[in-house]
């Protein structure tokens, strides 16, 4: 399972209509839609397309995550 960012791109917020939409896919689970524009979600890999196709004027990518660098400073090692 993977989990996807879907941004709005229309103007205004995102319809209810297309959020019901993505809801009412079986292998797609909706983890967080309180943003106004963006729903994030987790579904296979497979759905990326699938999610796309059915939903025009959204915008879907992957979820990426980055490490935080650690901002406590070190002893140099001689």
């Amino acid at each position: 399972m993977g989990r996807f960012i879907l941004r709005y791109r229309g103007p205004g917020q995102k319809p209810a209509e297309d959020v019901a939409r993505v809801r009412e896919l079986s292998e797609v689970r909706v983890l967080d839609d309180s943003s106004p524009r963006m729903l994030l979600v987790e579904a296979p890999a497979e759905a990326k397309g699938t999610l796309a196709d059915a939903l025009p004027g959204w915008l879907v990518s992957e979820e990426k995550t980055y490490r935080i660098p650690d901002p406590r400073p070190r002893p140099r090692k001689e």
